[in-house]
């Protein structure tokens, strides 16, 4: 395992190439004896490496122009760290996994290699019911000490791990761009939050503008570096099913929360059931399935009724996950309006409940 700081500072400048793929950079290392040696290599001996191709050969020799240490210097400035294939640092969960990527950039940490840890993708447009879910999973995951992983995309994603950071959880986005560019823009909050106790993680050079075609691989990460992967919501043909076929191939365990039938959002998790994913119904009941490794108890979802007053209980009895509107909430509970509303911003204010839009209601609390 390579731990030389100025081995490492080349190994950071093959990591950052683009163009040359992952099992080609591992390859060259070992037989040319490691990155430093690659960086001098001239053209006629590069050329003679019998996998290279020709246009792998001059994008090596485009990247031998640059300056390995003022590169290193600028990402270290920005807070960015590095860690590659051989070094005792890199996710042993990666190690074995088709593809592997030859290094990683971070911001933050890496995950730690003896806790649990449970990927949580799903819809980028979701509804609001599957928010929630994804939400509640987070908290719970992060209240009992397993890390989460996923994403950082608009939707279940986001919601997911904004659940793990409000338990003061551990959570880590993995990218399809460089490590300082936060996609998409509106999880500005969520990317600079989330590497004060997890990291952001990306096998592409910082500066690296997100590209459709960076997503999927970016998927095999997700999957590699949990032990379970968990699906909230996905259409017919989507990303989070991408990744599930990783987790497949990876021999990882694959669960997914049901959905209605005839719900677009549910075709995809309904179909992983199916074909045999594990039906989620409890985060106990999903992490028992994972020996090596023990988590806190499982009481963490808050008991949400047990703390509310008689009239309280009522309201919030008749708030589901999805959205209630205010006139069938008075329907519902009998009670005038003026006192419905007071109740209705009590519970908001406890956390319990939320306003979706204008007059509508969801729970933000369920026990997973």
């Amino acid at each position: 395992m390579e731990k030389d700081g100025q081995a490492v500072m080349y190994k950071r400048w093959l990591g950052g190439i683009s163009g040359i793929s992952a099992a080609k950079k591992i390859a060259l290392e070992e037989q040319v004896g490691g990155a430093k040696e690659i960086y001098y290599m001239n053209k006629s001996k590069l050329e003679k490496i019998k996998f290279l191709t020709q246009n792998e050969c001059e994008i090596l020799e485009q990247y031998q122009k640059k300056n390995p240490k003022e590169e290193q210097e600028k990402q270290i400035e920005k807070g960015i760290s590095f860690v590659s294939f051989r070094q005792e640092e890199y996710p042993s969960r990666l190690r074995n996994i088709y593809q592997a990527p030859y290094g990683l950039f971070y911001r933050g940490r890496l995950p730690e290699k003896d806790k649990c840890a449970v990927a949580i993708v799903g819809a980028r447009v979701c509804s609001e019911y599957g928010r929630n879910v994804a939400k509640q999973i987070g908290y719970v995951l992060g209240k009992m000490e397993v890390e989460l992983i996923s994403g950082m995309a608009a939707g279940i994603d986001g919601a997911a791990q904004w659940g793990a950071l409000r338990a003061q959880g551990k959570t880590y986005g993995i990218l399809g761009c460089g490590v300082d560019v936060c996609y998409p823009k509106q999880n500005q909050d969520l990317y600079e939050r989330i590497p004060q106790s997890g990291g952001i993680i990306s096998e592409y050079c910082p500066k690296t503008t997100p590209r459709p075609i960076f997503f999927p691989n970016r998927n095999r990460i997700i999957s590699g570096m949990a032990d379970i992967v968990l699906i909230v919501e996905a259409r017919k043909k989507s990303g989070s099913l991408i990744t599930a076929d990783f987790a497949l191939e990876q021999g990882k365990e694959i669960y997914a929360v049901p959905g209605r039938v005839g719900d677009k959002l549910s075709e995809g998790t309904n179909r992983l059931i199916q074909q045999g994913a594990g039906i989620f119904t409890s985060v106990q009941e999903m992490l028992q399935n994972v020996k090596k490794l023990t988590v806190q108890d499982g009481n963490a979802a808050k008991k949400t009724g047990k703390t509310l007053e008689k009239l309280e209980r009522l309201v919030y009895s008749c708030v589901d996950l999805t959205p209630r509107s205010l006139e069938t909430l008075m329907e519902n509970t009998g009670l005038p309006l003026g006192e419905l509303i007071t109740i209705l911003n009590t519970l908001r204010e406890m956390g319990c409940i939320s306003e979706v839009y204008k007059n509508y209601f969801v729970r933000t609390e369920i026990e997973v």
